[in-house]
């Protein structure tokens, strides 16, 4: 009886061990888990210094392509991707915000699996959507600091963290007046954030803060998305050039040619 006893606890915990090996990915995938694996921390860094490897030589013109709003549509992202790899003339490509769509943790690996199809390097800011779930938490593990800034080819590119609802806290316009203050010689300085200042998430009081810091820095070219809708234009006549990428599930991003002047395309694929 007692060797019956035996086996049958035996049996017992083996089936009871086999049961939590096989639950590792439905607790690995829950929708709430921030556990990011080593392959996915620190993309944004390694893109970042390979931008910076790339920039060697001063060019007379460059391009840089704009992708907006992901969400979930990463089949329509990888056509993007796709599109952008048989081009062979833009140097990297920026992904302004809501790369995810609830903010989970799934959704960040899915986009960097499909983004990692580039021949180029990316480069990313953090939307409104980001913030869902623990999707800020895992953003700055996979992407670093929402706010930071990068050279290519004598020009600035200030990537700012302007989420104000989702993020539960104001924007740190310390942080983006310091860098404006502290712009160099670059021939052209580009602000990229997500969320337009004529969007609804903007006050009037912070839309009016916004567009006197571009105004008053002489900015290029104010580059956002999260409307999902086209716009690009001297939205407050006063010089200062606003670009609003489309959403990818349009089938659309922006290329940005960068040399005497500033010219933005709309492409459809």
């Amino acid at each position: 009886m007692k060797n019956f006893v035996k086996k049958l606890s035996y049996i017992l915990m083996s089936s009871l061990l086999i049961v939590v090996v096989s639950c590792d990915d439905a607790f690995e995938y829950s929708p709430y888990a921030a556990n990011v694996k080593s392959l996915y921390k620190d993309i944004g860094e390694k893109n970042r210094n390979a931008v910076i490897e790339m920039d060697t030589i001063l060019k007379s013109e460059y391009k840089f392509a704009v992708f907006c709003d992901p969400h979930f549509n990463y089949d329509k992202l990888n056509e993007a991707v796709l599109s952008v790899n048989r081009r062979n003339d833009i140097d990297f490509v920026i992904v302004n915000g809501d790369i995810t769509d609830h903010g989970y943790l799934k959704e960040f690996e899915l986009f960097h699996e499909t983004m990692k199809k580039l021949k180029i390097p990316y480069l990313t800011t953090i939307g409104n959507h980001d913030y869902r779930s623990n999707g800020e938490d895992i953003y700055k593990e996979m992407y670093g600091k929402s706010n930071y800034t990068f050279e290519y080819n004598n020009n600035l590119f200030i990537m700012w963290d302007d989420v104000f609802w989702e993020s539960n806290k104001s924007p740190d316009w310390e942080w983006l007046e310091n860098e404006l203050e502290n712009i160099k010689n670059q021939q052209n300085v580009f602000v990229v954030c997500h969320i337009p200042p004529f969007s609804s998430q903007f006050d009037e009081k912070s839309e009016e803060k916004y567009t006197k810091l571009m105004s008053k820095y002489n900015i290029n070219l104010s580059i956002h998305g999260h409307t999902h809708s086209r716009e690009y234009s001297e939205y407050y006549n006063d010089e200062i050039q606003y670009l609003v990428g489309n959403d990818i599930k349009d089938e659309e991003y922006s290329v940005v040619t960068v040399a005497n002047d500033i010219v933005v395309e709309f492409i459809k694929y």
